[in-house]
């Protein structure tokens, strides 16, 4: 599960490379305005809003991993 979401927000932050609806569109929009003003912020930004996002998912899903296996099952790293 953990990976699928990882996997499903990388695709989603691509999509709007073709125009969808995705997390990625100020990445792709600051992209093109490349040299202007604020073009390097706004793609920071957008990637940062990525990173964010994938690391709550997973942060999730390992807390459900943790809630959810019985204890005797549960190996310390």
């Amino acid at each position: 599960m953990r990976i699928s979401a990882q996997m499903l927000i990388g695709i989603a932050a691509t999509a709007a490379f073709v125009d969808g609806p995705g997390l990625g569109n100020q990445i792709f929009e600051g992209l093109s305005r490349l040299g202007s003003v604020n073009s390097l912020n706004a793609t920071l930004a957008g990637t940062l809003g990525i990173v964010v996002i994938a690391i709550l998912f997973d942060l999730f899903f390992y807390a459900v991993r943790q809630l959810t296996t019985p204890r005797g099952l549960r190996v310390r790293p």
